[in-house]
């Protein structure tokens, strides 16, 4: 049966035709007929069907183009080129006396000349010298080498091609191929297989040898028997030596001689004449040069500066690339800190006070660094929850206030701490989903909180008073008194390492004080009440200039922003305890105030249903700036703002700002989103009645209004829950972290706290508290994800 090659009768592709390099059209090149043996050892022609589609045209042209000056190695590059053909070693020494060239080169004439310039071409190449071809070269040398060739004779045909490598490196390739040439393909690196047929074993050599010596009946059988096993060894590898040297001699050759087209056409059809065995071994170590491991063969530093802009899935699809690039992901602490804060899980600036809580949560690891692939793996399972409409996370319902409205919520660490206008403020552990305790004191209620690190709380109430909790200690340690009506608003702020409290009230003032802090253990007894300023250590001072009621404050460092129902805001240095700009421009009362001191801007809400942004790095990019001067310091008044934001249709009382978004909530039902750089619209969600309250991360929002209450997808923009407090009559306020929502709620007219954990799935039962328990009967604990 006649072996069939894979590749024989397959049309040789586009990219791999000889075609014009101008016009990149296929030239008329004579296809040849290969002449090979079977299996059975028995001669057959193999003909190409993209070879027999020229042979019926070639009949009256085989006078001009020789189906030999193929096979010799001509060079076509399109009409009017030049033939290059190898010359034997006698053809050094030409007609022309050129002892340099190691190539005949002859004009190349187009079929369509007249007759009698194709017969003095005829006649000049029969009476020249006959070139070699490469085919019958490779067999004189194979021919010639037989057993009883001495070391001397196969040393003088090593010194026979010698030349023939020099001067090819003398020969300049013509003016069309130097532009191949020198955009040759990537190569492929050095084989790690030695090359075929010159690494055989003895053995291997003996069967070739014979067969080359039987079909050109050179070989005296008796002579090989008879030859000295040691001259054999000797003979065989001085024949190897020639035979490389050989093969060098021609890829060289045919590599910088033929055109770039030419040459992928030679490549493909020594690759279609291949054995099946031959193109498994070929594409083998075709597969293996071709992988790539970027990652490793590059510095560490440029490696994860590679891997550090990856997002998460992506680098999901790293680590099971292969196991180097496993163990390096797996091993450096940098790339998943990189991640934590790439996918918004924490914030940059607030990540060294981040990871020193995850000892505590992992108590088994040694360093910080350790725990952040597993916090960063455990967040992502908790937002996958988040994302699942079909996940139901399990939900503890806690007593609230006596009464049924909440004013504030407060969510840090493990505290969740109301207040109420029932004078009292209630804390409770998000972690056990139990309530802690009670903090009264206050003669009026509680509208303002804010808390601080280390069980610190500070609220204001309507009794005027500003009162300092120590949560551990479970009782009020300060009382500071000095504002002459409702305490309405506060922030507590932290400059060259000292924290200050800053109250807004309905007496038109801001009121600065130094934030106590008690040492561990004190025999004092508390609360210690401070009833005016003047006796109090911890007053800074007031900051007198709104003409009504400030209702919200912000701030950062030295500077502090407050707004005011004088419809307008001002921003105040405590640390020089005076006025630097006030910002004009709402035509209403303000209602809350963003300071945003990463680019240095200040964002404002309003009962204009507008929003406005000012610069207060350059002030000039604002409206109009007048100073105003004054008996204490003159300060500058900027009216117009730098970008006013729209859309809303009645009051806006809410604002958050996130790392990537700016969010606002107004009584007109909507949710609108800005880009917090550009301030360019992302979205709009709406609900059925005023917005109550909301809060966001780069990941999530979760927004509450009169029976409504929903948590939105910011990656996709979806709505994902609302149904989960769907028997609640109204949502006060919401805050979340992590796996942990909280919601102070009202239903039946009576005051509640939700804590929604997205880490465990809901049972069916839902159990409460009396309001005089201390801890909670919470939900069957469900395994987590």
């Amino acid at each position: 049966m006649r072996f069939t090659h894979p590749l024989l009768e397959i049309n040789v592709p586009f990219q791999y035709q000889i075609r014009n390099g101008e016009n990149n059209t296929k030239l008329d090149i004579p296809s040849t007929t290969s002449v090979r043996k079977n299996n059975d050892g028995v001669a057959s022609k193999s003909h190409s069907k993209r070879r027999i589609s020229r042979q019926s045209e070639e009949g009256d042209d085989k006078k001009k183009y020789k189906m030999s000056d193929l096979s010799a190695g001509q060079k076509y590059v399109g009409s009017g080129a030049m033939v290059v053909t190898p010359s034997d070693t006698a053809a050094h020494e030409n007609a022309q006396g050129s002892s340099n060239s190691g190539y005949s080169m002859q004009p190349l004439r187009s079929p369509d000349e007249d007759d009698s310039n194709n017969r003095e071409d005829s006649e000049e190449k029969e009476s020249g010298t006959q070139p070699v071809m490469l085919l019958s070269a490779a067999q004189q040398v194979l021919g010639n080498g037989n057993g009883s060739e001495s070391s001397e004779q196969v040393a003088s045909t090593s010194m026979a091609i010698a030349p023939a490598s020099g001067t090819q490196q003398q020969q300049q390739p013509c003016e069309t191929n130097a532009s191949d040439v020198s955009a040759v393909e990537e190569t492929l690196p050095l084989s790690p297989l030695a090359s075929p047929g010159l690494s055989t074993s003895c053995e291997q050599e003996d069967q070739t040898e014979d067969e080359v010596v039987k079909d050109n009946h050179t070989i005296n059988a008796n002579h090989t028997n008879n030859t000295n096993h040691n001259n054999n060894n000797v003979h065989k590898g001085n024949n190897i030596a020639v035979y490389q040297a050989y093969t060098n001699e021609v890829f060289s050759m045919v590599r910088n001689e033929l055109p770039h087209q030419c040459y992928k056409n030679l490549l493909f059809q020594l690759v279609s004449n291949l054995s099946r065995n031959e193109l498994s071994d070929l594409g083998t170590l075709i597969k293996d040069n071709l992988k790539r491991d970027f990652v490793t063969s590059l510095p560490l530093e440029v490696s994860l500066k590679i891997l550090t802009n990856l997002s998460f899935t992506d680098i999901v699809q790293c680590l099971r690339t292969c196991k180097n690039w496993n163990k390096l992901i797996d091993s450096t602490p940098y790339l998943w800190k990189q991640m934590l804060i790439s996918e918004s899980f924490v914030s940059k600036d607030k990540f060294a006070k981040y990871s020193q809580t995850l000892l505590k949560k992992y108590p088994h690891i040694r360093r910080e660094e350790d725990g952040y692939q597993l916090d960063f793996l455990e967040k992502c399972r908790e937002l996958k929850n988040w994302y699942n409409p079909n996940f139901v996370p399990q939900r503890t319902t806690l007593r609230g206030h006596t009464i049924n409205v909440v004013t504030c919520l407060q969510f840090e660490d493990d505290y969740v701490i109301t207040g109420a206008d029932d004078k009292v403020i209630r804390v409770y552990d998000a972690n056990q989903k139990q309530f802690l305790l009670e903090l009264a004191g206050h003669d009026g209620g509680v509208w303002a909180l804010k808390y601080d690190e280390g069980g610190i709380l500070v609220s204001g109430s309507t009794d005027r008073s500003v009162r300092v909790w120590d949560i551990k200690r479970r009782c009020c340690t300060h009382v500071f008194k000095g504002h002459t009506s409702t305490v309405r608003c506060l922030d507590i702020v932290e400059y060259k390492g000292v924290k200050y409290i800053v109250t807004g009230s309905r007496d038109h003032t801001l009121h600065v004080w130094k934030l106590p802090r008690e040492p561990a253990v004190s025999d004092q007894t508390y609360p210690i009440i401070h009833n005016t300023p003047e006796e109090n250590p911890y007053f800074v001072g007031v900051l007198r200039g709104h003409m009504d009621s400030v209702r919200t404050v912000s701030g950062h460092g030295n500077i502090v922003i407050s707004g005011s129902y004088d419809n307008n805001l001002m921003v105040w240095d405590i640390a020089q305890m005076h006025c630097l700009y006030v910002l004009s421009g709402h035509s209403n009362r303000i209602y809350s105030t963003i300071y945003d001191h990463k680019r240095s801007r200040c964002i404002s809400a309003s009962m204009d249903s507008t929003i406005k942004v000012w610069d207060l790095q350059n002030i000039w990019n604002n409206g109009t700036c007048t100073v105003i001067r004054n008996n204490i310091t003159p300060c500058t008044k900027i009216t117009g703002s730098m970008s006013t934001l729209q859309g809303h249709t009645a009051l806006v009382g809410l604002l958050r700002l996130s790392d990537k978004f700016l969010v606002s909530g107004g009584a007109d039902g909507f949710l609108r989103c800005w880009d917090s750089n550009d301030y360019s619209r992302q979205f709009a969600y709406h609900n059925m009645s005023a917005i109550t309250t909301f809060y966001l991360s780069d990941n999530l929002l979760v927004s509450g209004s009169e029976s409504q209450f929903n948590v939105y997808n910011l990656r996709s923009g979806r709505l994902v829950h609302s149904n989960i407090l769907g028997d609640a009559d109204q949502i006060w306020s919401v805050n979340f972290k992590g796996r942990i929502l909280v919601a102070a709620v009202e239903k039946d007219s009576q005051s509640y706290v939700e804590i929604l954990d997205f880490g465990v799935a809901q049972s069916t039962n839902i159990s409460t508290t009396p309001r005089s328990a201390t801890t909670t009967v919470s939900s069957d604990d469900a395994s987590p994800w």
